[in-house]
């Protein structure tokens, strides 16, 4: 009979989450894909991006040409056309041409321009994307909190069976079973707190993907701590390369190069033609005029000079404001590399070592109680140990795929194959 109780309490305590959790399993891939092709702080990135890029070819154009009809010696009043000779009836043609070489540097800009907006679209992403992973993963902790509560829960229960039974024979305290009841009630309350916790992480995830905000999602699984590559030059290499915010930086002191060779070329004349043709009612091609303008930068010394001295500053200043943020991305990328280090040891920790003996205690604590030598308490300590231990594990397991999204979103490079 001892036998069978051992093997009964055990059974209880030891039973597997699947059977506890039926519902329909949530993989974190299509969640992500989802929220880049739905989520509208994504869309709008994109929208802006793809507007940048409509502005290229503008900014290479010449400007819009003028064309005009022009009456000369008109009289008997300025609205008596007819009034006008032939040879004083114009139609003129005029176009400014900005000085050779203007045009491309605007061009060039207007794609350094476009580049920014592509990699603030990516970094949206990136943002967006961590927010589905970081959200996934709150939403894993807290089924696995509800699950080991309701494996506690039904523990307890059992073991409160045992309990009253050994009370009314006279082998039990009082105080004992008024505890274990006590412990019953306030598993049952906090179980219940969790289920309403439950639907506030599960609307976070819809409103992420643009979903109805009170729709249904399974239950999300994660791997044991998937490995990544810490070799950290290779991270900082990563970064360089892929950090959006680092290159819109990088960016701006490319566009700040093009627009100091800009302000340079504004010490050069710009061009302005105009072509007329007189006669234009005579009914046969008349005479022709022909004028040329140059723009001269006579004020230099307080315009043109100043506007190259503008775009040095802007220059030196993009090139500082990007030193400054490789270091902050350096120190940001080593800093949650580290952490994420730490907890996949952490991982190790409890898996092989901690969670394996609190099982064999727990088992032994059950078969002590059962021949009536253990006490209640004792088996009711050990048993909170394990959950305890257990919902630690879980939350370091929570921990190093958080920190390893954080550390992709600081790279912009995915380090491992996203968990499902």
């Amino acid at each position: 009979m001892k036998k069978i109780f051992v093997l009964f309490l055990a059974g209880v305590f030891l039973i597997e989450s699947s059977i506890l959790y039926s519902a329909e399993t949530l993989s974190l891939d299509p969640l992500i894909k989802e929220a880049k092709e739905k989520n509208p702080e994504i869309l709008a990135a994109k929208k802006n991006w793809e507007s940048s890029l409509a502005r290229v070819p503008q900014a290479k154009s010449l400007e819009d040409p003028t064309i005009g009809v022009k009456f000369e010696k008109m009289k008997g009043g300025p609205l008596k056309f007819d009034k006008a000779m032939a040879e004083d009836r114009m139609l003129s043609f005029s176009q400014f041409f900005p000085f050779f070489g203007k045009l491309p540097l605007k061009g060039k800009i207007a794609v350094v321009e476009s580049q920014m907006a592509a990699a603030e679209y990516k970094n949206k992403e990136l943002e967006v994307v961590n927010e589905v992973k970081n959200a996934y993963y709150g939403l894993y902790m807290n089924h696995k909190e509800i699950e080991l509560n309701e494996q506690s829960l039904k523990f307890l229960e059992s073991v409160s069976k045992i309990a009253e039974a050994r009370y009314i024979v006279g082998k039990l305290q009082q105080e004992d079973l008024f505890k274990i009841n006590l412990e019953i009630a306030s598993l049952s309350n906090k179980v219940a707190n969790l289920r309403q916790e439950q639907s506030a992480k599960e609307t976070r995830i819809n409103t992420l993907l643009s979903r109805d905000p009170e729709g249904g999602l399974g239950v999300p699984e994660l791997d044991e701590g998937a490995p990544f590559d810490n070799d950290i030059g290779r991270l900082y290499k990563l970064t360089l390369q892929n950090q959006p915010e680092l290159l819109v930086f990088s960016y701006a002191i490319e566009k700040n190069k093009y627009a100091k060779s800009l302000a340079q070329k504004s010490y050069f004349p710009d061009l302005f033609g105009e072509l007329v043709m007189r006669g234009i009612t005579s009914g046969s091609i008349g005479p022709w005029d022909l004028m040329l303008a140059f723009t001269v930068p006579i004020w230099f010394w307080t315009k043109q000079r100043y506007q190259v001295k503008e775009a040095i500053a802007d220059l030196e200043g993009a090139e500082a404001a990007y030193t400054a943020m490789k270091n902050r991305a350096f120190a940001e990328t080593k800093d949650i590399a580290t952490k994420t280090e730490i907890a996949r040891g952490k991982i190790e920790l409890y898996r092989k070592s901690l969670i394996p003996l609190l099982e064999g205690s727990i088992n032994s604590s059950v078969a002590a109680f059962s021949s009536g030598k253990g006490e209640l308490m004792t088996l009711l300590d050990s048993e909170r140990m394990l959950i305890n231990t257990e919902m630690d594990y879980y939350g370091v397991l929570v921990e190093y795929n958080t920190n390893l999204a954080d550390l992709e979103r600081t790279v912009g490079s995915e380090l491992t194959e996203t968990q499902k």
